[in-house]
């Protein structure tokens, strides 16, 4: 018995597992940069490097850096609350949408409080909440960005 393949669907399967290697490699490449870049912040803030390997405690060391509450690391992990919807077979739709807003208002407050505390501006600020895995590294291993304390005013 012969068995006939079209060559259409190898090329194919050639192109996407091709398309999912150069993904996997550029995945990597910025995981590590954003971690390279948290080392670095990390070490400017007088904190303990390893700490920015572990992911969910150094989202917990960066809040506390930044002066933000510990717990905002809620809006980090609350992609779980779609999926755990998910599979006890609720509607996630809106959910889902509140959690993506809050991952997003996460990003920004970290983003900003960094740039405060590197003394950078409101453009840079805002880029870093899209591309932390390119501007991480320039707050981190740069030798110029100097850490600074955030100033807190005490209520009267």
């Amino acid at each position: 018995m012969d068995i006939v393949v079209d060559m259409r669907y190898v090329y194919i399967a050639i192109v996407y597992g091709g398309l999912a290697v150069i993904f996997s490699i550029i995945s990597a490449i910025l995981f590590m940069s954003k971690r390279i870049g948290l080392w670095g912040i990390f070490e400017k803030a007088g904190e303990k490097e390893w700490k920015s390997i572990i992911p969910v405690y150094s989202q917990i060391t960066l809040l506390k850096i930044c002066k933000l509450k510990p717990w905002l690391v809620i809006l980090y992990l609350d992609f779980i609350i779609p999926i755990i919807g998910f599979f006890a077979l609720r509607d996630v739709r809106w959910i889902s949408i509140i959690v993506i807003v809050g991952f997003i208002i996460y990003r920004f407050m970290i983003a900003i409080r960094l740039g405060q505390l590197f003394k950078k501006g409101d453009i840079f600020s805002f880029l870093l909440a899209f591309f932390p895995s390119i501007l991480l590294p320039v707050l981190g291993c740069t030798k110029s960005e100097k850490f600074t304390k955030v100033v807190e005013e005490k209520k009267k």
